[in-house]
């Protein structure tokens, strides 16, 4: 019977294994000095046999950091971040890190907050999805030289390693589908705050207009928020216009279910009477009713991507300089959100 856990000893291993303790640390931390197979998997077996843990706390003492990644959030209520977070885990916890999640609730001062914290804990590294455009953040990460991953969005200004999706593609590719279904007044619900991912659509929707000749009415725009309620509310303001659209590109999917809400309550019939597009394709928009055609982009990738890139940069493997982020493509997923314009 294996001894109790916490009061097992590297010594106690040593001396089941027939070998020195620091054969062991050897074997624990794959140290530089060459241990034989048979050796190395004697080890392993007391380890197994005996129950032992390797003491965390003074590895990482000795490491000056620890087997942790934080991952600072703005909005964990959106399943958009879930799935990125689930992307990050899974490679972390191959990797043998645990990942700390915090949540800035889209609130600068909450950010900063963690990012303090995170510091003073002496995490190995850090993803954040910024909350703002401010730099004060990550101005702090890279002052501090923890190596720093920054996904979804780009702020400008900053020199930080980032994984983004092809947001400009998408709202081009969102927008010129609305057109080949016969609508010329398609409005954009936008996002509160200019941040890179969400102006990038919105200049591809605008792009996609100018192509097909289209004169945007700056009627059309309408800002979004961050919860449904928001896209209900900016939804609202596009159909008490004199001449409301009669398709809508909704800058991400919270803000075109919110869209879908409101055009049930008006008495809209979707899509005959009004189309809605949406941008991320969450688990949600496929249960929508109707169900939402949206732009899909991998956030499981996307999360295992920011994660090995982090990787590298911890193991010191890559370096800011040499760092060349290609966008993650997307498409069209039509469902049944949108349809021909009546006349």
């Amino acid at each position: 019977m294996a001894q109790e856990t916490n009061r097992i000893t590297r010594n106690d291993v040593a001396r089941y294994a027939g070998v020195s303790p620091s054969t062991v640390s050897y074997v624990i931390n794959n140290g530089p000095r060459s241990v034989s197979d048979e050796t190395r998997q004697r080890v392993l077996q007391a380890i197994d046999t005996l129950g032992y843990r390797p003491n965390a706390v003074a590895r990482n003492l000795r490491r000056q950091s620890t087997n942790t990644i934080g991952l600072i959030l703005p909005d964990t209520c959106n399943t958009y971040f879930a799935e990125v977070a689930e992307g990050i885990e899974s490679v972390a916890y191959e990797n043998d890190y645990m990942v700390v999640l915090c949540n800035s609730d889209y609130q600068l001062d909450r950010e900063l907050s963690y990012v303090d914290h995170l510091l003073s804990e002496r995490a190995a590294g850090i993803i954040i999805v910024p909350a703002t455009s401010s730099t004060k953040a990550l101005e702090l990460l890279l002052g501090s030289g923890i190596p720093t991953v920054s996904l979804d969005r780009v702020v400008e200004g900053i020199n930080v390693p980032f994984i983004v999706a092809n947001n400009f593609r998408g709202g081009y590719l969102a927008t010129q589908y609305l057109i080949s279904l016969g609508h010329t007044r398609i409005g954009c619900i936008s996002r509160p705050v200019d941040l890179t991912h969400a102006t990038e659509r919105v200049k591809g929707y605008l792009a996609a207009l100018k192509d097909a000749g289209i004169t945007p009415d700056p009627s059309w725009m309408a800002r979004g928020g961050y919860r449904l309620a928001n896209g209900k509310k900016a939804m609202h303001s596009l159909l008490d216009l004199a001449h409301p659209p009669t398709a809508v590109f909704c800058y991400n999917d919270m803000m075109a279910i919110g869209a879908l809400r409101c055009a049930h309550e008006q008495g809209l019939c979707v899509p005959a009477d009004l189309s809605i597009v949406g941008f991320d394709d969450i688990v949600e928009s496929g249960f929508t009713c109707p169900a939402l055609t949206t732009i899909h982009q991998d956030k499981h990738e996307m999360g295992r991507r920011g994660m090995k890139l982090l990787l590298k940069l911890i193991e010191n493997k890559t370096s800011l300089t040499s760092l060349k982020s290609k966008p993650l493509d997307v498409n069209l997923v039509i469902r049944e959100s949108t349809g021909p314009k009546v006349e």
